[in-house]
């Protein structure tokens, strides 16, 4: 089973994170039965993802993550990799620990919050499912998708 995961720093201070998230990327698409796929991610500062949420999603403010599925019919080199999209971490708002009570609960349980930087995994989960097609718009939805953050989580420890 083979990914590709590339992570990139857009902020100096989170060059420290690049290689535990890339190994929780693909840790991940392993817990997901993934195979094949390759997954660009960056990590941010607030002032970029509010750039980036008021352009594609007209939203003033910043975010903790964004993710852009690959357009369906766009070239890409060949390659045995199938590009899924990218993922925008704003690590600076991840680190200060903006979690919800449910995020709390599921970070207590998981050993690996601490290991991959504080909160991420979280997100790296969230992002990855949004570009593998899960959302949160509806109730219906909103319960499928926690459900598999939650079980993903609590996974990735083993």
């Amino acid at each position: 089973m083979s990914n590709r995961v590339l992570v990139t720093s857009l902020d100096k201070r989170f060059q420290k994170f690049e290689k535990k998230i890339k190994l929780a990327c693909q840790k991940i698409l392993k817990i997901l039965g993934k195979d094949n796929v390759l997954v660009e991610i960056y990590l941010i500062n607030s002032q970029k993802m509010r750039f980036l949420n008021k352009k594609f999603r007209g939203k003033n403010k910043t975010t903790t993550v964004l993710s852009f599925e690959e357009p369906r019919n766009f070239i890409l080199p060949a390659s045995k990799y199938k590009k899924i999209g990218e993922i925008y971490l704003n690590l600076a708002r991840i680190t200060r620990g903006s979690y919800t009570a449910e995020h709390a609960r599921i970070r207590e349980r998981s050993a690996n919050y601490k290991k991959i930087s504080e909160g991420s995994a979280y997100y790296l989960i969230h992002g990855l499912l949004h570009l593998l097609g899960y959302n949160h718009q509806k109730k219906s939805d909103r319960i499928k998708m926690e459900k598999k953050e939650k079980e993903i989580l609590l996974t990735i420890d083993h």
